[in-house]
């Protein structure tokens, strides 16, 4: 039961990390000055309202000296997913095989050893029998 769960958890994780890799966005930022106004993942960022008090006669004025600026960040993901084990150099190899070896070893649990008695409560020890009778181990 334990194993299947850590198996589930295991496999949830890797699903994630490659999700989280491949992943592509945009953020948008809207700068009125130095300030930073507006900041948008999905859609473009609406402004600070600066550009649409203008009227049409300075509009040539406010485009030379204009105090606003939009910034457009694309945060790229990856696309090859196929890594060839030639890529990884021979400790990166070495990390690989013993972090697997040494995970796969703890989930099974082979150094555990099973008691036969574990059924079985352990004695009442009423007094120190060692002390009772005098018998130490020097």
């Amino acid at each position: 039961m334990l194993l299947k769960m850590l198996k589930n958890i295991g496999v949830f994780m890797m699903a994630v990390m490659v999700l989280c890799s491949t992943l592509s966005f945009s953020v948008h930022k809207h700068f009125c000055g130095p300030f930073l106004k507006d900041v948008s993942m999905i859609i473009p960022s609406h402004g600070c309202g600066m550009e649409t008090n203008n009227t049409t006669e300075s509009c040539a004025v406010v485009l030379e000296k204009s105090c606003c600026n939009d910034v457009v960040e694309l945060v790229k993901g990856q696309d090859d997913l196929k890594l060839s084990w030639d890529h990884f150099n021979l400790d990166q190899q070495q990390f690989i095989i013993l972090f697997t070896h040494s995970f796969i070893y703890s989930i099974t649990g082979d150094d555990l050893v099973d008691t036969p008695f574990t059924s079985y409560s352990p004695p009442l020890v009423i007094r120190d029998i060692p002390v009772l009778h005098q018998s130490f181990l020097i």
